[in-house]
């Protein structure tokens, strides 16, 4: 039949017949907030900017975002901590992981916070994320020096951090 919803999906139906309803709409956002919370962590710009893209406009965001923070479903300083943990386990550098959190929307300050509570051993990491990626030994010539250093700084490490994990590695070559 022509106008019949039934080849529609279920989701498409309920938010159509919730932007009629405040209410209806309100608990539909919240139900939408909710699960991708299950999933994983956002930061509150992030959930905003998803929520937003959803909803609209015109959609009561920030109401619903001030709920889930007194509830403590959203909370920027837990995500910023995960944030942190999750990219220091994959070997990442300090640098890539203030972009990363500042790209999410977590502000300067709260991102410097969750930085020093990582309590990393920046040069360590980059010693250990170098030796993983080419091996122990140290670098054959200048030009794999200069690709190491190249793949260090790509990965966020200061060029202290750098030098101090290649220098480890000193053959001689300068």
């Amino acid at each position: 039949m022509i106008g019949d919803d039934a080849g529609a999906p279920a989701g498409r139906h309920e938010t159509a017949a919730a932007a009629d309803d405040p209410q209806a709409r309100a608990a539909e956002m919240r139900r939408v907030a909710l699960g991708m919370l299950g999933r994983r962590e956002y930061a509150r710009a992030e959930l905003r900017q998803r929520l937003t893209k959803r909803f609209g406009e015109d959609a009561p965001v920030d109401a619903l975002l001030d709920w889930l923070e007194a509830q403590r479903f959203l909370d920027d300083t837990r995500y910023a901590g995960m944030l942190v943990r999750s990219r220091i386990e994959r070997g990442q550098g300090p640098l890539r992981i203030r972009q990363a959190l500042q790209q999410n929307g977590v502000s300067n300050p709260l991102a410097e916070q969750a930085l020093a509570e990582a309590g990393c051993d920046w040069f360590a990491l980059a010693a250990g994320t170098c030796r993983r990626r080419f091996g122990a030994g140290p670098p054959a010539d200048l030009k794999d020096k200069a690709r190491r250093l190249r793949f260090l700084q790509y990965r966020g490490f200061t060029a202290d951090q750098c030098f101090e994990a290649l220098d480890g590695d000193d053959t001689g070559l300068d």
